[in-house]
């Protein structure tokens, strides 16, 4: 039993709940946590009780686990220490903040996160990406490690990130998110999972196929030859009431290495008859079926991530850093070489005909206005979701430019002008999958020039950036 200075320190640092399920009548272990007990996370959130720290005492993993996801999805406890009365798995645990085995460690707990949460801008975080950011912060030796989960399509998960994120959010892709934006970094690499290049699932069938049809439906067999015709069969083709006879010339074969011998050939295709020796093995998908070869397969890197220097910062102030920061880091390149390329491209198409390029301008027309009406951190995610589609888009031999916060630039070497019809449909799609809940989304106007509508009077790059820059506006 804790001591007297122990319960009182306990009173006079933090209002604690207790969760206890039905049917525990109370251990020595929890009888130092003083303060309302309530028989589920509901019944807490229900009541408008909000402590400092909550204890659960549940009885299965199952019940510990509903509890800990109620309790980090609500504003008001999402941040606060949770800690359990035992262990119940890595995939449980990792939604805590530990295991309260003493009184002393839950008040060590406690107070440590008390003590950085005076370092914060805002005690409130919404959801999401913020949120995160503050809950590491709050712990700084915390570390986001992926668990195995065989249900899950990845086949690894981070659980606390599942629960911040927001609803309908990917928890990984937010992950993802956040470390590309160097607001997190890896600890050391956890695992490696082949994945489907379709749909990213990890739930792979390995199967062999024939090599001439593609067929799983193969066999195998022992094929002979015979030595006098050089017929190749089956060895029940060759199998008669006399012993082995070539169904060929009707030579009879008594000796292997002498009269015959086996051929190379191990498999038969049942579908087309092919005859093989190693068949071809391909993975399947069973999320979305996809069938590819094992080297065209995408691998998962899974890491231990913590919050970096960066990523403290954001959280202390509240902002996840530039809008534009993962649409700079692909294909971007320095405004000098830009223009430069395109001035050789131009007197390159006036000298030789076949050379083609396309140049696009992109304007983000509604910038300074979401900025106005949203949080900072909801902008730069709809710019993070628009550079990975965007990213799709663009072949490694085109040059991207950002001019500034509205405008961009795509040079398209040896791409006519249907190339780039087709470039600018796409990119008109990006704004409509923008598209958020609550209607907003980026407004994206664009101007583009092929090689062969230049006007002959355009004699260099500046003059003809300037020219669709006034058009796009």
């Amino acid at each position: 039993m804790p001591n007297a200075s122990t319960n009182t320190r306990l009173r006079t640092h933090a209002a604690i709940a207790t969760l206890v399920a039905d049917g525990d009548g109370g251990t020595p272990l929890h009888s130092w946590a003083e303060g309302p007990r309530f028989a589920d996370a509901q019944q807490l959130l229900a009541s408008g009780f909000a402590p400092d720290a909550v204890l659960l005492v549940a009885t299965e993993a199952r019940q510990a686990a509903t509890w800990l996801e109620s309790l980090r999805r609500d504003a008001r406890m999402g941040l606060a220490p949770l800690l359990l009365s035992r262990s119940w798995g890595e995939s449980v645990d990792a939604l805590s903040d530990g295991i309260a085995t003493s009184a002393e460690t839950f008040t060590r707990c406690v107070a440590a996160i008390a003590a950085r949460l005076g370092g914060l801008a805002k005690h409130e975080a919404t959801a999401g990406d913020e949120r995160l950011l503050t809950f590491l912060y709050l712990r700084p030796d915390y570390i986001l490690k992926p668990v195995a989960d065989w249900r899950h399509e990845r086949l690894y998960r981070y659980p606390l990130a599942d629960v911040l994120a927001r609803a309908g959010e990917d928890g990984f892709l937010m992950l993802e998110r956040l470390r590309q934006r160097g607001l997190l970094e890896p600890t050391g690499l956890l695992e490696r999972v082949p994945s489907c290049p379709a749909c990213s699932a990890g739930h792979l069938l390995f199967i062999e196929t024939c090599p001439q049809c593609g067929s799983i439906d193969t066999a195998p067999q022992n094929f002979l030859h015979c030595y006098a015709c050089g017929n190749v069969g089956t060895q029940e083709q060759y199998l008669t009431q006399q012993g082995l006879s070539c169904p060929k010339c009707c030579a009879r074969l008594r000796h292997i290495g002498v009269d015959y011998d086996r051929a190379l050939e191990t498999l038969a295709c049942r579908s087309c008859g092919g005859r093989f020796t190693e068949a071809e093995v391909k993975a399947r998908c069973l999320q979305c079926h996809n069938l590819v070869a094992p080297d065209d397969l995408t691998q998962r890197s899974y890491y231990g991530l913590r919050l970096s220097a960066a990523g403290e910062l954001a959280a202390r102030t509240g902002h996840v850093g530039d809008l534009f920061k993962l649409i700079d880091e692909f294909s971007h390149a320095h405004p000098e070489y830009f223009t430069q390329t395109l001035d050789w491209l131009l007197d390159l198409c006036r000298r030789h005909q076949e050379v083609q390029f396309g140049l696009v301008c992109l304007k983000f027309t509604n910038v300074r206005a979401l900025t106005a009406r949203l949080p900072r951190h909801r902008v730069a995610q709809m710019f993070d979701a628009l550079a990975q589609r965007l990213r799709a888009l663009i072949r490694t031999t085109d040059l991207f430019m950002r001019d500034d916060d509205e405008h961009c630039w795509l040079l398209l070497p040896q791409t006519p002008q249907g190339g780039l019809d087709v470039l600018l449909a796409r990119i008109a799609a990006l704004s409509e999958a923008s598209t958020q809940d609550d209607g907003l989304r980026i407004e994206i106007a664009t101007a583009a020039v092929s090689s062969a509508q230049l006007d002959e009077r355009i004699t260099d790059a500046p003059m003809l950036m300037g020219t669709l820059r006034s058009r796009s506006a």
